[in-house]
């Protein structure tokens, strides 16, 4: 066994330091001063020369060359920036520097990593989230999936996890400021919705369905797959996706603030707005089949197919889909029309009063006509 002496491992320490400081630039966030700064990393890139200020709240605002950082105020002179080719990374002061004496060796108090790429190595990390998309790469985070506190000093690790606290926060606050983000494209059906925020009016006549596929536009970026096969072979067919994770395996953590802030809007519109009002009523077999009870008359000269129809529309404004080929391609055809619960996993009670009543009495006016 080869014994390493006391000077041997000195000298080995001091290479490790010079190495360290030739990849790497670190920089003390002086938070306690007002004035902005400016300096750059390695020669190699622009890309994180930053400019540092304070915004109206006196939060600390990072500006890079594409990415703004901002920081919580509270985290004045806890944090240090260490900048790299590709990289920046954010550590607690103080356990970085209590680890690094214990350990003679650089480690701990890790916050998160801003980082560009322009393939798509990022998805192997076990937790990121995708800050924006420019026409050549994608800039994402990285955090730390085990404990980074020095845990040796109570007040140093209660800092680091008022810190840790923080971090939703910060994600939020993550944002991409260049200003051409993406070539539109046609395949999409928001080309920004990962770059931009969405409103209302961006929604304004899209249909449930088209809605519902936009969201799904969302995590198919993100490269996951879908349970409903027309879903799936509608994203397959898109030349920008390359879905290969599991709907059970997808973590949404990774949608940047934009993403997160298009979803909801898009579920709320979904929950909130009344796709009945914008579809032409003469799209119904039975326009008010579900919010009032019918009566015979209502069903004179109807034949036996068209009754059967008409439960099928009551099914179908819930969502249910159909086995019969027929029928799934009648109601695809309907602007009011959304269709994501399969047969077999359709619960009818969802179905109103109204539906209920009127189904029963539809089905016995057909029993009568067959």
């Amino acid at each position: 066994m080869q014994v390493i002496t006391e000077t041997e491992n000195t000298e080995r320490k001091e290479i490790m330091k010079k190495n360290l400081f030739l990849r790497t630039l670190t920089i003390l966030l002086a938070i306690c001063l007002t004035g902005a700064f400016s300096m750059t990393a390695l020669a190699v890139s622009a890309r994180w020369e930053s400019t540092t200020s304070r915004d109206e709240n006196n939060n600390i605002c990072i500006d890079f060359e594409e990415v703004q950082v901002v920081l919580p105020s509270s985290w004045g002179g806890k944090v240090q920036m260490n900048i790299s080719t590709d990289y920046v990374s954010f550590y607690h002061i103080s356990s970085r520097n209590a680890w690094t004496e214990e350990l003679g060796f650089d480690n701990g108090g890790h916050l998160f990593t801003i980082a560009y790429t322009e393939d798509d190595d990022y998805l192997d990390l076990p937790s990121y989230m995708v800050i924006g998309y420019t026409s050549e790469g994608t800039y994402y985070a990285e955090f730390p999936t085990d404990y980074q506190a020095y845990t040796g000093d109570s007040e140093i690790e209660a800092e680091y996890n008022a810190l840790s606290d923080d971090m939703d926060w910060v994600k939020a606050n993550l944002t991409l400021t260049v200003d051409v983000i993406i070539e539109i494209d046609s395949e999409y059906i928001f080309e920004n919705s990962a770059s931009a925020y969405l409103t209302e009016a961006d929604l304004s006549g899209m249909t449930a369905d088209e809605v519902q596929m936009a969201i799904n536009e969302i995590y198919a970026r993100h490269h996951r797959r879908f349970y409903l096969d027309d879903v799936q072979e509608y994203f397959d067919s898109r030349t920008w996706y390359s879905g290969f994770i599991e709907p059970d395996d997808f973590d949404v953590s990774v949608m940047n603030v934009y993403e997160s802030a298009n979803i909801n809007l898009m579920v709320d519109y979904l929950a909130n707005h009344d796709f009945d009002a914008d579809a032409d009523l003469t799209e119904y077999i039975l326009p008010t089949s579900s919010t009032a009870y019918l009566t015979a008359s209502d069903l004179t000269g109807m034949t036996a197919e068209e009754l059967q129809m008409a439960i099928n529309e009551i099914y179908a404004r819930h969502g249910r889909r159909f086995s019969t080929a027929s029928i799934q391609e009648y109601f695809d055809s309907k602007s009011w029309y959304t269709g994501t619960i399969s047969p077999e996993n359709f619960d009818t009670s969802v179905l109103n009063s109204y539906e209920t009543t009127n189904i029963s009495l539809l089905l016995q006016t057909k029993e009568a006509r067959s």
